[in-house]
């Protein structure tokens, strides 16, 4: 039809057939039961994004992590684990790692990779060094051979000892004093004629010249001894050496052995340099070692210093030291692949690890055995999977995976969490080497904004792998939804379905796609329908599962959803929200809205009114004038301006006044979606032609009066119906839709079948006129040869009535437009 309207539109043309309300499946390609099928073996109608992901996982270069976007229980989850073991059969297993106590800096434990699968040899190696220190070590050192090799490393030193000691006396006696050793040095004391010492108290009492000459002697008395005490300090020096080099060769035969086979164990420079270092330490500490659990010992260090964790054996905090802890290990059977950690709470501590505590002294303390990993270090070499949402939650984490990325290494660090008001030793572990890809999966529109609002994630995330929300119908998409029904049944332990319940599985993909031409890809959700079903034939002891399994399952779906529904067409009933069913009134039509709550959408009625008159002001949108109308509906309010001023405005200005509003409705008005029944509302009150209370219409209209399509018309319809079927169905009654719009009904089985019994219409519609045809059963004519609209047409009423509304030319009234208003 063309913009000027026609006199002799069909109806029935326009009217759509109960085939037409939703999909039709052939019985050739639906098979007789899933028994006869295979099970879907991966996500079907995703190869776009499965194509994306797979070259991700291949390429190994930096930056190539993967953010996946996709709806909820559309199958991303289960095509990325899929995918990602497949990837990851072909990378060998990664190494572990350990952090080992650093005797040059104990607040910077290091770091050292160990092959895959030696962490627990490794672990047993430095215990069994510890146990034998702890049992062996004192055994030693209180054996009688100990004994006698001490004896023999210091007979030596003695003997020289007592010769120099020896000599001293004989030089003391020869001047007539007498020498003894006491622990301050040595004291001379002169002898009296009797041969006894002359104790210092009588010594006063001597002659003057008596005094003088013992006095001169004891000076030769005391720079011998003097000489004779040097000697007896390099002697001490001697027997000291010769004693700790005599337990270091015992604590060498102790250790030795265990030490030399933890190196040729693990021969890698970082451990031989480690064991090293724990010889060192060993030789250094032999009589703290040597002591008995029950004797005491001196601390390793003052309280809070790390390793200083002191136990009922004061070596303890020594053996402490010894010891490895296996930070990444894969046991000693490891997967015979790369990990794979799937996080599922990436919290910051769950994905970089964290340092524990424990109170020592009045303040936290900790130490390298005390470092704990995240899930990224236990995926380093291989995959980690990570849900968007979950992760931006802390933004810490965030942030830290991109520096890790970033920078090629993770370190583990102090979230300030732990030690609350008391005094902490701060530890900086090294950092690891970090090789890791990393699979970000999130719906569309959170790793849209990440790409738009953060530099960072196109440089770390190149791939971005869509998944698809729908999949366009053909004999391979049905297939593999047949196939997805049965692999439901087979992981479910469901009965299987016939073809009658299958065809409604496919109408309900249909429903959730939008469209009849569409499947949805959310197997989650068509997975929730089959068990539902299956539950209704476990209630009903079938053993099978049939369409009306299937119908039950989705009329207690929305049963379940429909509370705010029912309560609106309760209201509708009882007339407190007022929306006509039969009759015809003038300026006023049903428009039609649609609402969410969740996933359930709905739809309802909406009682759309107008009253025009002469005036300047143009169409009032009367939500506009009170704040409530958004911006595209009111752009829709425009748009109708457009078209009258199009349609009638050519010759003289526009001079009315219409006033629009949305009754009984007290929320914001949004959408253009009823346009055209707000233009509908506009013309007939000006024509002054009632309209039928027993349609509604959606649809959305353009400046040429063209019928444009819109959202959620399926659900429009069928809430339209239900207020309908709820007052009485008259046979009658009936929606009008946008001709765009056939493809997207996916109507409910009672409704098609009430289209099909005459009681309830469905018309499409491409024009303005064609709409005004079905609401009026009058023509909305169109221009004749002169000029003007036919007689008793509606578009004749419109002009008419504008033309009584003009006011003389010589007033030169300016027209007030919308937007001046």
């Amino acid at each position: 039809m063309s913009g000027s309207g026609g006199d002799d539109l069909d109806l029935g043309s326009l009217e759509l057939g109960p085939h037409e309300l939703r999909a039709q499946y052939a019985d050739g390609l639906i098979p007789a039961s899933t028994s006869s099928i295979e099970p879907l073996a991966r996500v079907a109608g995703q190869d776009r994004a499965l194509e994306a992901i797979s070259f991700g996982l291949s390429v190994e270069a930096e930056g190539y992590n993967i953010a996946v976007a996709g709806q909820r229980s559309s199958g991303r989850k289960t095509a990325v684990a899929g995918l990602v073991h497949a990837a990851a059969q072909g990378r060998p297993p990664v190494r572990d790692w350990c952090y080992l106590h650093n005797f040059d800096d104990p607040y910077r434990p290091r770091a050292v990779a160990l092959p895959s699968a030696t962490g627990d040899d490794l672990k047993r190696g430095l215990a069994r060094l510890v146990d034998t220190l702890g049992k062996d070590l004192p055994t030693v050192f209180d054996d009688e051979s100990y004994d006698q090799r001490r004896t023999q490393a210091l007979q030596g030193v003695m003997r020289e000892r007592e010769q120099i000691l020896e000599g001293l006396q004989r030089v003391a006696a020869e001047r007539g004093f007498v020498v003894s050793l006491t622990p301050s040095g040595f004291v001379s004391l002169p002898r009296g004629d009797d041969g006894q010492p002359i104790p210092p108290e009588a010594f006063p009492q001597l002659p003057e010249t008596t005094r003088r000459e013992l006095e001169q002697r004891a000076g030769h008395v005391q720079e011998a001894s003097n000489r004779v005490l040097r000697e007896l300090r390099r002697l001490d020096g001697r027997a000291r050496d010769a004693l700790e080099a005599l337990n270091r060769e015992v604590a060498r035969f102790v250790s030795g052995p265990v030490l030399d086979e933890l190196r040729e164990q693990h021969p890698q420079p970082e451990l031989a340099a480690h064991f090293a270092a724990i010889e060192k330490d060993i030789l250094d500490n032999i009589d703290a070692l040597r002591r008995p659990a029950a004797a005491e010992a001196p601390p390793a260090g003052p309280p809070g210093t790390p390793g200083a964790r002191a136990g009922p054996d004061p070596r303890e905090a020594i053996f402490q030291r010894y010891a490895v802890n296996l930070f990444v290990t894969h046991g000693e059977q490891p997967a015979p692949h790369a990990p794979i950690v799937d996080e599922a709470q990436p919290t910051y501590s769950n994905l970089f690890g964290r340092l524990d505590y424990e109170p020592r002294y009045g303040s936290m303390t900790t130490d390298f055995t005390m470092i704990r990993p995240g899930a990224v270090h236990l995926a380093n070499g291989g995959y980690l999977i990570l849900q968007a949402e979950d992760l931006l939650s802390d933004p810490r984490s965030w942030r830290k995976l991109k520096q890790s990325l970033r920078d090629g290494q993770v370190r583990v660090e102090e979230s300030g969490e732990a030690a609350g008001p008391f005094p902490v030793v701060h530890l900086i572990p090294e950092p690891i080497p970090l090789d890791l890809k990393v699979v970000l999966i999130g719906s569309p529109a959170t790793i849209g904004l990440l790409q738009a609002a953060d530099p960072d994630f196109g440089e770390l995330f190149k791939i971005r792998a869509e998944f698809e929300p729908d999949t366009r119908i053909d004999e391979d998409a049905i297939r593999a939804y047949i196939a997805f029904v049965r692999r439901s049944c087979d992981d479910c332990a469901l009965r299987q379905f016939d073809q009658g319940a299958l065809v409604e599985v496919l109408r309900y993909g249909n429903r959730l796609a939008g469209r009849q031409d569409r499947l949805t890809t959310r197997y989650g959700a068509i997975q929730d329908l089959c068990e539902e079903a299956n539950q209704r034939a476990v209630m009903a002891g079938d053993r099978g599962i049939s369409a009306a399994h299937v119908r039950d399952a989705l009329a207690a779906m929305r049963r379940r959803s429909d509370l705010v529904p029912d309560r609106i067409r309760r209201s509708i009933a009882e007339g407190s929200l007022h929306i006509e069913t039969s009759g015809s009134v003038m300026g006023q039509v049903n428009g039609l809205a649609v609402f969410g709550i969740g996933e359930h959408m709905f739809g309802t009625p909406s009682r759309i009114t107008c009253r025009t008159g002469a005036g300047t002001a143009g169409v009032i949108n009367i939500e506009r004038e009170v704040e409530r109308s958004g911006a595209i509906h009111s752009k829709g309010i425009l748009v109708l301006n457009g078209f009258l001023i199009g349609t009638f405005g050519r010759e003289h200005p526009l001079s009315f006044s219409a006033s629009l509003t949305f009754e009984q409705s007290y929320a914001e008005v949004d959408g253009d979606s009823a346009s055209s029944a707000e233009l509908y509302a506009i013309l007939t009150s000006l024509a002054r032609v009632p309209i039928r209370q027993d349609l509604a219409v959606t649809g959305s209209v353009d400046q040429f009066g063209n019928i444009q399509p819109v959202g959620g018309v399926t659900e429009k319809v069928e809430g339209f119906f239900d207020v309908c079927a709820e007052a009485g169905l008259t046979g009658q009654q009936g929606v009008i839709i946008p001709h765009t719009n056939r493809r997207s009904l996916t109507l409910r089985d009672d409704v098609v079948r009430t289209v099909a019994a005459g009681q309830f219409h469905i018309w499409a519609v491409t024009r303005v006129e064609e709409g005004l045809r079905i609401l009026t059963g009058r023509e909305a004519g169109g221009v004749g040869a002169d000029g003007v609209y036919p007689q008793g047409s509606i578009f004749r009423g419109v002009t008419d009535a504008l033309a009584a509304m003009r006011p003389a030319p010589a007033a030169a009234i300016a027209v007030r437009t919308p937007a001046d208003a």
